[in-house]
């Protein structure tokens, strides 16, 4: 019988000393009369007493049950009890070393391409693809499209291991409208011819507004917090769904459209993160990120309309500290930018800098993935995976240690605590977890916690309750990971943390180790000078069943 891991004491007492019920207090012996009787309770004299088939003793002799014996005596006073020995052993801090190439494959952060304009040939590592939809194929009269017009593209990412960041956008230079069909004929356009030329829809118009706000809210309905859909940017007005119409400032739509249709994402959109081209009409006080579609071309400088100056200006430059921000590399720039011939300027900007400066999670990078040659090549290829593992979050193991307690039966108590930097230059931002995996473990354990509120720069220390274990856990390797609900089946977060007990790639393996002179934990030593087992404790010392040490 046990309570909260500890085994009671008395059943143990009761095995040592025989049944209560089978239990008899000594026989008086009675005067030599030449026979075995006693004078029964009855007072029926010559009634005999005795067992079935038990010996019949020489008068005068006493022929109860033995009330114990040594082994008995022995037995009582060696019962096992659990341990009151809690230990602590922190692991040396030399065997941590940094190695951020391992996080190269972690989700929802680096380069992405776009599987619309062509299947990558490079090889690049990619963990997200970018969906750039028209909205006709995902509304129309009858309600939304979703089964056929953007079900496909999240099953088909999924198989890839992607998670999927979309953009819904009406007026695409070059490219037919995406206003959806019905109505055409009843929201008017102008036409230009910048850019490539197109028709710029009035998105004033109140049946085209309907049209937007019942697609978000159909999307929101289906996809909020589907771990497909890793980002959504919020796209529908202006050129690509970026939110101008320069150089016709005039036609895009009125501050309460943009109101209304922000209002209309983020009600929709609680879980998953958004992201906005520019700060809005009232978009820094909302739940929206932002996303720099001109990366290194005009991220950083004075020029007021650059990315970065614009946040400053609308108040917004620190948001990056609870949303997304993400972007385009420039394509005038993706095939230079990591070369030696790459010259800075206003307008050809150093990656690492805006990187930093901006906190960016992910870039577009077309070229990464199917450009000339294919992709980069040698030292830009190298230059190239650095700025992506520096983008986004990073996590390291700075100490770990683990407490053993109330050993028993080869059994502890066992709790880890794992201190954790992020070396990062933004959040994960969606929920986070720690978990623990053992071959000696039933099951993953996990642990939620606050991590995704970590900023660069800052530790977190996480306590890991196992329960009560096995004594192989603590002697076994321990793998190490982050995990959330918003990653797909086959992701996995890697820690920039490797260890001589850790694989080449996957999690970071840590490995306590606690034995007695070379017995491991649990171990029955030897004899303490009362004849009971000596075991080896979880400080490393064995002791006998009263806690003392063993000399």
């Amino acid at each position: 019988m046990t309570y909260n891991g500890r085994m009671w004491i008395f059943p143990l007492l009761m095995l040592a000393c025989g049944d209560s019920s089978e239990f008899k207090p000594p026989i008086e012996p009675r005067p030599d009369t030449g026979s075995n009787t006693t004078t029964p309770a009855d007072g029926e004299p010559g009634q005999d007493t005795s067992e079935p088939g038990q010996d019949t003793s020489e008068p005068g002799q006493d022929t109860s049950e033995p009330t114990g014996s040594d082994s008995d005596d022995t037995a009582e006073s060696c019962a096992e009890t659990s341990s009151s020995v809690t230990h602590t052993i922190d692991l040396d801090p030399s065997i941590f070393v940094r190695d951020t190439a391992r996080t190269l494959h972690n989700p929802l952060k680096g380069f992405m391409s776009s599987y619309l304009w062509g299947e990558p040939v490079s090889g690049f590592p990619d963990q997200m693809e970018f969906l750039y939809l028209p909205m006709n194929t995902l509304w129309d009269e009858s309600g939304d499209l979703l089964d056929t017009g953007l079900e496909p593209y999240l099953a088909a990412a999924e198989t890839r291991g992607h998670h999927a960041v979309l953009r819904v956008f009406m007026d695409y230079p070059t490219r037919a409208s995406g206003v959806p069909d019905y109505l055409s004929s009843t929201v008017s356009c102008n036409p230009y011819t910048e850019h490539g030329g197109g028709c710029s829809p009035d998105y004033d118009h109140p049946d085209l507004v309907a049209a937007m706000v019942g697609l978000i809210e159909a999307l929101g309905e289906r996809y909020d917090g589907d771990p497909r859909l890793g980002y959504v940017q919020v796209g529908l007005l202006g050129f690509w769904g970026e939110w101008h119409t320069w150089p016709h400032s005039e036609w895009f739509p009125s501050d309460a459209t943009q109101t209304t249709i922000l209002e209309a994402y983020t009600t929709a959109f609680p879980t998953t993160h958004l992201q906005i081209r520019r700060a809005a009409v009232g978009s820094v006080g909302m739940r929206l990120g932002f996303h720099d579609d001109s990366f290194a071309h005009s991220t950083l400088g004075e020029i007021d309309w650059f990315f970065l100056p614009g946040l400053i200006t609308a108040g917004a430059a620190d948001r990056w500290k609870e949303v997304t921000i993400g972007g385009e590399l420039r394509p005038e720039l993706q095939s230079s930018v990591f070369s030696d011939a790459y010259v800075l300027g206003d307008y050809a900007q150093d990656m690492t800098e805006c990187i930093e400066q901006t906190h960016a999670s992910y870039l577009l990078n077309y070229y990464a993935y199917n450009g000339d040659g294919h992709g980069y090549l040698g030292e830009d290829r190298i230059r190239a995976e650095e700025a992506a593992i520096l983008m986004g979050y990073q996590f390291e193991i700075e100490s770990a240690s683990a407490t053993a307690s109330g050993l028993f039966e080869d059994t502890i108590d066992l709790n880890l605590d794992i201190t954790l930097k992020q070396s990062g230059v933004a959040p994960f931002y969606y929920p986070l977890s720690v978990s623990i995996e053992s071959d000696d473990l039933a099951s993953p354990v996990e642990t939620y916690t606050e991590l995704h509120t970590l900023l660069p720069g800052e530790t977190q220390t996480i306590t890991v309750a196992l329960g009560r274990v096995s004594t192989d856990v603590i002697n076994n390797p321990l793998d190490i990971e982050l995990s959330s609900p918003m990653l797909l089946s086959s992701q996995q977060i890697t820690l920039a943390t490797t260890t001589d007990a850790s694989p080449a790639a996957g999690p970071t393996t840590l490995q306590w180790a606690i034995t007695c002179d070379g017995e491991p934990l649990g171990s029955r030593t030897r004899t303490d000078s009362e004849g009971c087992s000596c075991i080896c404790d979880v400080d490393g010392l064995p002791r006998s069943h009263s806690g003392d040490v063993c000399e």
